[in-house]
């Protein structure tokens, strides 16, 4: 995904992009020994959520940038925050939560090897 964030310094307020790895935990009711969902199912589910931003240049809303990709004809998202990994991972969670057909817990958004944003909402 291609992105910048023009309040994270100069280097991340240029455009860049990351090949950022993705991992969910959910959280599912065991009923005996029954299996809860098939992974593919899952996937289903999860995949276009996260594939919408493959390959796409994202930029917040209100970048200055939206109004003449927009005058040029160039295909990009908008989101209505500034695209920090940590924005992202809130965002890919809650998009997952919003769906409502599977109950996620966690989200763990790399952005390098080194560099993992982890999101979580605990369960009472």
């Amino acid at each position: 995904m291609g992105h910048r964030n023009k309040h994270a310094g100069k280097k991340c307020g240029r455009i860049h992009g990351h090949t950022y790895d993705v991992v969910c935990e959910f959280e599912f009711v065991m009923k005996e020994a029954a299996v809860t969902m098939l992974f593919s199912d899952i996937d289903k589910i999860v995949e276009p959520i996260v594939k919408k931003y493959d390959h796409y240049l994202v930029l917040y809303e209100k970048d200055p940038l939206v109004d003449a990709l927009t005058f040029g004809n160039e295909d990009f998202l908008t989101v209505p925050f500034e695209t920090s990994a940590e924005n992202m991972a809130i965002w890919i969670f809650k998009l997952i939560k919003n769906d409502g057909k599977l109950p996620i817990r966690r989200i763990e958004l790399a952005e390098t090897k080194s560099s993992t944003i982890i999101y979580e909402e605990v369960s009472d």
